[in-house]
């Protein structure tokens, strides 16, 4: 049975405690601390049984994780109801306001932890992993090539990265092309591409009718795109397998409209050109310096990740250039970590053990 997180907020813009960050786990001198931030159409719910999983000692290890998690502005359901655009941008938030917030997030994190084990005799010796799902991805990605390229952005710069289910292009000015020259990469079909497009556009669209129109315009966009796009055309980027979970998000239309807005400033990103925001979203540029662990499931009618980029990954966990790792779970969708949480705390304890598998892990396959 999950225990209850201690509960923080913290400032966004236009709303002093718009922020949201649920804390779970005891904190300790030497210990693994993660932020995680997911994506559309998540609050802070469907990631709290892995969260509590991490956060739980196991045999071998002094302690258990001590994890944070976060999310978009106005993705948690119970806030956005109770305060709705009084507490909220109508407009949404750009993905640099949301970066800046998962950093607040990570700074409360840290002070968190640092006034319980301040009066500790051991030195204090922790490892920062950020920890990304869905749109999550595009804040990991922004947040530690700004932590890395501007110093002054954070005080806690993330040691490493997880990437569940998304995973951007290389990084521009690393030699990805040179190590990939000799590798076969699947090239995405015309129906990808349809798939990925699609569904966006509909999102985004409907968001705007919000934005500019009203909030039962929107409503009316998206049924009509949703009946085209998901039933007629059947443009589905899921399987039946993730639709369980898709369900619970539909039964409060008015917020899942309102979570649409990263759709909306992705178009508007893509027409800026090299000044958009994504030109810093993508891998960073010494996966020695910052591995990755990129876990995805299978079970998908399109994959949500760079073909390169988990190509180079893998090069690097074969060839044993860094840490990083691919684990696709043939055996789950998009919400992987809620369909088997047991093999992605497994997959991350081992990746955070330096590729080791903790006791526990070992004991149970003898």
């Amino acid at each position: 049975m999950l225990t209850s997180p201690k509960v923080f907020n913290y400032p966004i813009p236009g709303n002093p405690t718009g922020g949201i960050l649920h804390i779970y786990g005891e904190p300790a001198a030497s210990q693994d601390v993660i932020l995680y931030c997911g994506g559309f159409p998540d609050g802070l719910e469907p990631i709290s049984d892995l969260a509590e999983r991490l956060a739980t000692t196991r045999d071998g290890q002094d302690r258990g994780c001590y994890v944070g998690v976060t999310c978009y502005p106005g993705f948690d359901n119970k806030s956005f109801n109770e305060q709705k655009y009084a507490g909220f941008k109508k407009s949404g938030f750009t993905f640099d306001e949301v970066t800046c917030c998962v950093r607040d997030a990570a700074d409360l994190l840290f002070e968190e932890h640092e006034k319980s084990v301040s009066s500790s005799k051991d030195e204090c010796t922790t490892r920062f992993t950020l920890m990304t799902h869905d749109w999550g991805a595009i804040i990991g990605h922004l947040f530690i090539n700004r932590a890395i390229e501007e110093p002054r952005f954070t005080q806690h710069k993330p040691d490493r990265l997880i990437m569940l289910d998304v995973l951007l292009r290389p990084h521009p000015n690393s030699n990805y092309r040179e190590v990939l020259s000799g590798i076969e990469i699947y090239k995405p079909t015309r129906r990808d591409h349809l798939l990925s497009l699609s569904y966006r556009t509909a999102f985004a669209v409907s968001f705007a009718a919000l934005k500019y129109i009203t909030e039962t315009v929107g409503l009316i966009v998206l049924a009509i795109l949703h009946t085209v796009v998901f039933i007629i055309l059947k443009l589905n980027p899921l399987q039946d397998f993730d639709g369980e979970h898709s369900k619970e998000c539909l039964k409060d239309l008015k917020h899942f409209l309102y979570m649409m807005y990263p759709y909306y400033h992705m178009f508007k990103e893509m027409f800026k050109g090299s000044e958009s925001v994504f030109a810093d979203a993508t891998l960073p540029l010494d996966l020695k310096e910052t591995p990755i662990l990129y876990i995805y499931g299978a079970k998908k009618n399109v994959m949500f990740h760079d073909y390169r980029s988990v190509a180079l990954l893998e090069r690097e966990e074969r060839e044993r250039l860094s840490e990083s790792r691919v684990v696709g779970l043939e055996n789950s969708g998009h919400w992987m970590y809620c369909q088997e949480p047991e093999v992605c705390e497994s997959e991350i304890r081992k990746f955070l053990n330096g590729g080791e598998a903790s006791s526990a892990d070992r004991q149970s396959r003898l």
